[in-house]
């Protein structure tokens, strides 16, 4: 039987194997937040609390993965987060926390994060995913990836850019705490194919808020995964007697795709860390995770 558990305009209820957190107006339409959000009880690493007093408190539902914490400016936006205003509120959620610690006892580990079966989704399916922004939205496939924009943009310039994710060198996410901020892909529209369009500026976006920012963290770490299987299974052959816009592809054979193992994904973030497509430091953590 599902439990119920009520923080500051925002609940949780509680099943045998996932947790549905459900918000008010002042998160979905002020801070960009779902209205509701599921999370599997054997994807959530913990449950960061912040004591309210003189200030609101807040629970953070963190999950595998993800940021280890939340500043109470990120809480009050975060889609993750129930803000607590008094002390019922906090004696809730550490009933909450009790009853998921009983029932986590008896599910075994989420083996795989979400990006990992949005690249398995891509990869072993040829589907594609969507990311959905204020400003923009990305659409993620196995060769591309589409920027759509929504708000308006100078006269003659495209609502849509293409980008094939080949000619990616990299990608940047920044925020501040509040969780704005802008992506950034950076590639060489010089080498790309006919598949790309448009022009170099428009390979950005502004980021309206600390759950855009969680959204498209994960749309970076699918593209750069993306990136390095796309370079390890393609072989590009340039014609130096071919103008660079007409240059294409050639798709050389490929061998059939099989689960990757713990090993398989060490080598490409390896590549990655390699190329300086993330840090050291960033590289540890993934290590860790995956060693675990």
């Amino acid at each position: 039987m599902p439990h119920v558990f009520k923080g500051a305009r925002s609940t949780v209820t509680v099943h045998d194997d996932k947790l549905i957190i459900r918000h008010g107006r002042f998160k979905t339409f002020g801070g960009g937040a779902r209205k509701e959000v599921i999370l599997p009880l054997n994807e959530l690493e913990d449950m960061v609390f912040e004591k309210p007093g003189f200030f609101p408190g807040f629970c953070y539902f963190r999950r595998l993965g993800a940021s280890p914490n939340r500043t109470r400016l990120e809480a009050a936006s975060d889609e993750y987060t129930v803000m607590l205003h008094s002390s019922q509120h906090y004696v809730q959620l550490q009933q909450a926390k009790k009853l998921i610690d009983d029932k986590q006892a008896h599910i075994e580990p989420a083996t795989e994060l979400e990006v990992d079966r949005m690249f398995d989704r891509i990869v072993m399916e040829s589907s594609s995913v969507a990311f959905d922004g204020m400003y923009a939205s990305l659409e993620l496939t196995m060769e591309t990836v589409t920027i759509s924009y929504k708000r308006l943009l100078p006269s003659g310039k495209p609502n849509t850019t293409i980008i094939s994710i080949s000619t990616i060198d990299s990608i940047t996410l920044s925020t501040d705490n509040a969780g704005n901020g802008l992506f950034q892909i950076h590639h060489d529209s010089q080498s790309s194919s006919s598949l790309h369009t448009g022009t170099p500026d428009l390979s950005e976006f502004r980021i309206g808020n600390i759950n855009e920012s969680t959204r498209f963290s994960k749309a970076k770490e699918l593209m750069e995964r993306l990136n390095v299987h796309y370079k390890a299974n393609h072989k590009i052959r340039y014609d130096p007697n071919v103008d660079t816009n007409e240059r294409k592809y050639i798709n050389y054979p490929r061998s059939p795709l099989t689960p990757r193992s713990t090993a398989d994904e060490l080598r490409e973030f390896k590549a990655l860390l390699d190329e300086g497509i993330i840090t050291e430091e960033e590289f540890e953590q993934k290590k860790a995770q995956l060693l675990r």
